[in-house]
């Protein structure tokens, strides 16, 4: 009399050969889970301790960073036309989508309508910025909300401290910066407010800054506080220049500020994440970065600089820097020169760099492809006319107005799991 069939053995019978081995742990963290779409892996996270886990704990979120291509993400938020200081329960955001060959697509991909917790409501004016995934947003009344629309996960982080630079409601919203601190391997966020702001004019009616008491702050993001935080704003030393309202960037080793106020200290102002320690820097050879616009940016890691040409309002210099240690070393990556009557002395913001082809946006409205092999800028699309926004129900963000009140903030973006809460 026969034995009955153990599974095995009717598994190898059926499949022809043994029962499949198990993937190791280190090659499943490493190179399985982190290929696979973020909303799987939100749900592998119930599978066991051990995936939730790995998924949770960084590991797989950092090797995804590495793995995933660069996107770019809109923020639709209505105005100058309209009343900035106005507020709205909500933020939306979008990916934007191109066809082959960078032509318009025509539409934006919803990637998070997100109701703002509780009650809280967000200024139509607001300053965003990015770092692995997740989206900084500054408003006009000085809240930082901090948002990771691939996970859905938002939160608003606990008041800072009061600027007593009364001017907001002229110039914007005062920025806030988001970046990864690797030395104590964390997110944070990072501020700055004015103790005192005094200005005054001079005999020609120009702006002059009487007196300043400037300070800075930063807030760790993590497990120990159930607003994202690590407790609260952590004060640093005092940046030495005053700062502009224009959106900072960061790299792995520093944020930078725009300096306000020019003068012989015309200048960078950068923020050491390790040392946490200020240091003044030159832009680039000839650039003049007293604006309110934003300037500078990062991408794979490198810092660029667009500026207008001296004496000219159609040409555009893009400047890529490398870091060594504290101090930059510019290179003049290309010019740009457009057709008359498009720039009008408005932010030419640099959103893409493949290595053939850059994308700029030019006054958060038109987005432009310069082709390095052409030597020519072209217009990829006119985003208050061709983006189509449409809510979770089907309905349009902005009705029938057709996007000419909008302000379309374009990030270069990258879909992640980091998470707000948890410690990386």
């Amino acid at each position: 009399m026969t034995s009955p069939e153990s599974p095995e053995e009717k598994r190898c019978r059926i499949g022809g050969g043994a029962p499949p081995a198990a993937v190791p742990d280190d090659l499943l963290f490493a190179e399985v889970l982190p290929r696979l779409p973020i909303k799987c892996l939100v749900r592998f996270k119930s599978v066991c301790r051990a995936w939730r886990d790995a998924v949770d704990g960084g590991a797989v979120a950092r090797r995804r960073l590495a793995l995933t291509p660069p996107a770019m993400l809109v923020i639709p938020r209505e105005d100058w036309h309209n009343n900035l200081a106005e507020r709205s329960g909500e933020l939306n955001f979008y990916r934007l989508l191109l066809a082959d060959g960078g032509a318009p697509a025509g539409d934006a991909e919803l990637v998070l309508e997100k109701a703002l917790p509780g009650s809280a409501t967000v200024t139509h004016d607001v300053v965003p910025t990015h770092c692995d995934g997740l989206v900084a947003v500054a408003t006009r009344a000085g809240e930082v909300f901090v948002c990771n629309p691939a996970t859905r996960e938002l939160v608003a982080l606990p008041p800072g401290t009061p600027s007593a630079r009364d001017d907001a409601c002229a110039w914007g919203a005062l920025p806030a910066a988001i970046a990864y601190d690797p030395s104590r391997a964390s997110y944070v966020v990072a501020r700055y407010f004015y103790r005192e702001f005094q200005e005054g004019k001079d005999a020609n009616g120009n702006l002059l800054l009487l007196n300043y008491d400037i300070g800075h702050e930063v807030f760790t993001l993590g497990a120990d506080s159930g607003a994202g935080g690590g407790g609260g704003w952590e004060l640093t030393g005092d940046p030495p220049h005053p700062i502009a309202f224009a959106r900072p960037t960061c790299t792995r080793e520093a944020i930078y500020w725009c300096a306000d106020y020019p003068d012989e200290q015309n200048a960078l102002v950068r923020f050491d994440l390790r040392d946490r320690v200020f240091d003044v820097l030159p832009p680039p050879p000839g650039a003049d970065n007293y604006s309110g616009e934003q300037k500078v940016t990062e991408l794979a890691g490198k810092l660029y600089y667009t500026d207008y040409v001296v004496g000219s309002d159609t040409a555009v210099d893009v400047w890529v820097a490398d870091e060594v240690g504290r101090r930059l070393e510019w290179k003049l990556r290309c010019r740009l020169k457009f057709d008359d009557g498009v720039l009008g002395g408005e932010s030419v913001l640099l959103v893409a760099d493949d290595g053939d082809e850059l994308l700029v946006v030019v006054d958060y409205i038109k987005l432009y492809r310069y082709s390095d092999r052409c030597k020519s800028v072209s217009l990829v699309m006119d985003m208050a006319k061709e983006l189509v926004y449409q809510r979770e129900d089907g309905s349009l963000l902005y009705g029938d107005d057709e996007g000419k009140y909008y302000k379309h903030h374009v990030l270069p973006y990258v879909e992640s799991l980091v998470s707000i809460r948890a410690r990386q």
